[in-house]
């Protein structure tokens, strides 16, 4: 299949899986941050260090409009972090190219301004792997991100 670019104009950001996931309301931006601690290796005698990679870490940070409502999607975001349960989200390019995982609400962030409308921005800290699926191969899991090494 040919690769193709994305935009933000199929874009959004779900709270949940599957059929169940429910579009997180007025997010106007998003980043997911794929990080891998990189270990170094000693040993004597060695004149050069060796590098090896560690543990992975993910994140994603979420802005947009405030639109709190009783069993809305933002109101779902503001009680994982009241109760610090953990929330599944996923970041859908399309319907069927998305990575979703498992994470903490760390921060729930209103901001007002006379002049402005009044903003959202939240974090999510990730516990697990975060998966990536693509049309027609299926769930490419933790080695998605290296290419399968």
């Amino acid at each position: 299949m040919a690769e193709k670019p994305f935009t933000g104009l199929t874009a959004s950001v779900k709270i949940g899986s599957g059929s169940s996931a429910e579009t997180l309301a007025y997010i106007s931006g998003v980043d997911l941050t794929l990080e891998k601690d990189i270990i170094e290796i000693l040993a004597f005698g060695m004149q050069y260090k060796e590098k090896v990679p560690a543990i992975k870490d993910w994140s994603i940070s979420t802005d947009g409009t405030v639109a709190l409502a009783s069993g809305g999607s933002q109101e779902s975001l503001y009680n994982a972090f009241e109760s610090g349960d953990p929330l599944t989200i996923g970041i859908y390019l399309d319907e069927n190219t998305y990575f979703e995982g498992t994470g903490y609400v760390n921060s729930f962030n209103i901001s007002a301004a006379p002049d402005d409308k009044i903003n959202l921005t939240s974090d999510i800290a990730g516990s697990g792997a975060v998966t990536l699926t693509l049309p027609g191969g299926g769930d490419l899991g933790d080695e998605g991100d290296e290419g399968g090494d």
